[in-house]
């Protein structure tokens, strides 16, 4: 009856195939289409911490279960892949790492891996320490004014999302006469891709 109303209202054929058919389908369909399984890093927190002219680095990282297990059996092969990695990137900053250390952690499923960092940072006359901070930045696409860094007296920190993973990196410099690390400041400030202070504020 409802098909011959609509026919007699000029609606073409083809149309009204259409709506019936979109309405069986719709039937069929579940109400929620579940979220695919996420596989790999699903979360990344990265900290950088001075300590006069050496950097204590930290990369944490959370895995799906399945991803998790394997670098749980695989340790050796995850470290190796880890210090390759991460040292080509340095390389080509002129920055270099040692003291690594790996812990996996089960219950959290995350993996950490710590080292320390030279000869990113060096100290001028006056008392001025200069740190660059491309080796940290431009593996992860960021950039200390471009990304909107949060700046504060004890440094500078983004969370945001990179390559789809949800991602917080903080940069912890000293706290000298709580002064915030503004972009462009001086004596104590920050650019692009830098950082400065002095020990005498």
């Amino acid at each position: 009856m409802k098909a011959a109303m609509i026919l007699k209202q000029g609606i073409p054929l083809w149309l009204l195939a259409m709506v019936l058919l979109a309405g069986c389908v719709g039937a069929l369909a579940p109400a929620e289409v579940p979220p695919a399984e996420v596989e790999g890093e699903i979360k990344r927190v990265i900290e950088v911490e001075a300590d006069e002219l050496t950097w204590h680095y930290l990369c944490q990282s959370f895995w799906a279960e399945e991803a998790f297990s394997a670098h749980l059996a695989n340790q050796a092969q995850f470290k190796a892949d880890f210090k390759q990695d991460f040292e080509q990137d340095l390389a080509q900053w002129d920055v270099s790492a040692s003291e690594y250390n790996f812990s996996f952690d089960s219950a959290t499923r995350s993996t950490a891996a710590r080292c320390d960092i030279h000869d990113a940072t060096s100290l001028r006359a006056g008392g001025e320490y200069y740190a660059q901070f491309e080796w940290l930045l431009r593996p992860l696409g960021l950039d200390f004014i471009d990304d909107n860094f949060q700046e504060s007296e004890k440094g500078l920190s983004w969370q945001g999302s990179i390559n789809g993973i949800p991602t917080t990196v903080t940069v912890k410099l000293p706290t000298i006469n709580h002064c915030v690390y503004k972009a462009w400041e001086h004596p104590i400030g920050h650019c692009h891709a830098h950082a400065w202070w002095t020990t005498g504020g």
